[in-house]
């Protein structure tokens, strides 16, 4: 199987990372990466939500450097944490749990 690319289309980890404010956690770009090498049904289900809840970002207006940074603050740090420390049984979770709540947050269905 073909490996996806993380881009801004279709990661909400890298536009978290990449457009927040904290410009010391760019590097954790690398870390994204890693998890590329999971199972293919749980990268598949990955790329096609975060597709979904970006795409409705857009639609609604709120695909922005601000509402990123907010997200990121709120979301991610802990994420990233366990990334780094390849703590990969808690993260799957807590990026499903994130995708969910971005989910409902704007209203993805």
């Amino acid at each position: 199987m073909k490996l996806v690319k993380n881009t801004l289309d279709n990661c909400v980890l890298s536009n978290m990372v990449q457009r927040n404010s904290d410009t010391s956690d760019d590097d954790a770009v690398k870390y994204l990466k890693n998890l590329r090498s999971l199972d293919t049904q749980t990268v598949s289900e990955y790329f096609i939500r975060s597709t979904n809840i970006i795409n409705k970002m857009r639609e609604l207006g709120v695909d922005t450097n601000e509402t990123w940074d907010v997200i990121d603050q709120s979301h991610v740090k802990p994420i990233m944490t366990m990334i780094k420390e390849q703590n990969f049984s808690a993260v799957i979770p807590s990026i499903r749990q994130l995708l969910s709540t971005l989910e409902s947050q704007y209203g993805v269905v």
